[in-house]
């Protein structure tokens, strides 16, 4: 996915990256085009070309008929990719809500075994911390390595032509399931667009771990299980209320909606006739185009000129559909997945370093002015509630919350 400057319509229209205007094939083609218009345009100058053609009404109706269609896909192009970026997003983020509500869920209990010097509870979630930390970030790894190899990304390597989906499926059995997963530690974000390719994880699995993941054929449902799997675990030793515990439960469900919606679209082409009856029909307009035009302009300088933008500008609008109709793969357009999944492991680490927990147990939770002495009450002590019958005293205390909150 390329970001660019819009304002500058200039630098825009010379930007070759990702563009489909300076791709060799597309220029290619405009300028066999444009020298069938000088053909025309000789044998109009040589001849009586103009007495075999009326008039251009089936022509004109022609490309009316053709731009609709061309329209038509690009707008359904560009729906599939907004919706893959969608989901996309929609899945990471419940995915972080559900790891955010178990960092949570884990620190208060860990405060509670604190205060009744329970070692061992607090050792047994910090291990299920960092085991759900190292499973999140290969869930991600294994989700998105999903999508880039998905149905469609493996035909558009491939250039094999037309398979069913047995077929494939065959093929993918076939296949070695190869994952590069890439050490935090070991991970240089400076090379990391060019130089390194791979997924970034806290910790890499165990070999029974990756073992099963090669033999596995849905490696993202796998890895789900096992995060479902330490959570029941870890559950019973939490001390929160079940149905609020199941509210983590529900983030991982609508995480994994995501994750098949946007497989949805790696997986599922655009329909087979019509893409072939659209570059059929785009073939036969474009041998059309240097006769019509020439007649329309007799100029052997505009004529030419206007059969390379015409051409180029509906075989550029059809390649734009191409590109956008599947979003996750290695072209400059598509999705960038591995950013999206090295986003969500900073995430997982930013909600797991142990400062930030350690200030969160600050009475006001290392909120700017956490100096303020002990006997303001901001929170009631059992001194307070003990006194709170007294209305003299009740209205001491609204007085002094009130100085509290003045004072933020």
């Amino acid at each position: 996915m390329l970001l660019y400057h819009n304002k500058s319509l200039f630098a825009l229209s010379l930007t070759r990256l990702g563009s489909v205007f300076y791709r060799w094939d597309s220029i290619l083609w405009g300028l066999v085009i444009a020298g069938m218009g000088c053909g025309v345009q000789y044998w109009l100058d040589s001849g009586d070309l103009d007495s075999a053609i009326q008039n251009q009404y089936g022509f004109q109706a022609f490309g009316v008929g053709l731009t609709f269609c061309i329209v038509f896909r690009a707008q359904n192009a560009w729906n599939r990719y907004w919706e893959a970026v969608t989901q996309l997003h929609f899945m990471y983020s419940k995915w972080t809500d559900a790891f955010s509500l178990f960092q949570a869920f884990a620190e208060v209990t860990k405060m509670a075994a604190e205060k009744s010097n329970n070692e061992s509870k607090i050792d047994y979630l910090l291990e299920k911390q960092r085991k759900l930390r190292a499973t999140f970030a290969l869930l991600s790894a294994v989700a998105v390595d999903r999508l880039s190899k998905g149905d469609t990304s493996m035909m558009d390597s491939a250039s094999c032509g037309v398979k069913s989906r047995g077929q494939l499926r065959v093929q993918r059995q076939h296949m070695t399931y190869e994952l590069n997963l890439i050490p935090t530690h070991l991970f240089d974000r400076a090379c990391a667009p060019s130089g390194q390719s791979g997924y970034v994880v806290p910790e890499l699995p165990c070999d029974e771990r990756k073992k099963i993941l090669e033999n596995a054929h849905d490696a993202t449902t796998l890895a789900m299980y096992w995060i479902l799997s330490e959570l029941a675990d870890a559950m019973e030793m939490i001390d929160i209320a079940t149905p609020i515990q199941s509210r983590l439960y529900q983030e991982l469900s609508s995480g994994m909606l995501g994750f098949n919606n946007c497989l949805k679209i790696a997986d599922v082409p655009y329909p087979l006739p019509f893409a072939q009856l659209l570059g059929l029909l785009l073939a036969a307009f474009s041998c059309f185009i240097p006769v019509y035009v020439i007649l329309f302009t007799r100029s052997p300088i505009a004529g030419p000129i206007l059969c390379l933008l015409l051409f180029e500008s509906l075989w550029c609008l059809s390649e734009v559909a191409k590109e956008l109709e599947n979003p996750f793969g290695d072209d400059a357009n598509d999705i960038p997945l591995t950013e999206f999944h090295l986003r969500f492991v900073d995430t997982l680490e930013d909600v797991s370093k142990a400062g930030q927990n350690s200030l969160l147990r600050k009475q006001l939770m290392g909120l700017h002015g956490s100096d303020i002495d002990d006997t303001h009450p901001l929170v009631e002590t059992d001194a307070d509630s003990s006194d709170s019958s007294d209305a003299s005293d009740s209205s001491d205390d609204i007085s002094r919350r009130t100085i509290v909150r003045e004072a933020f």
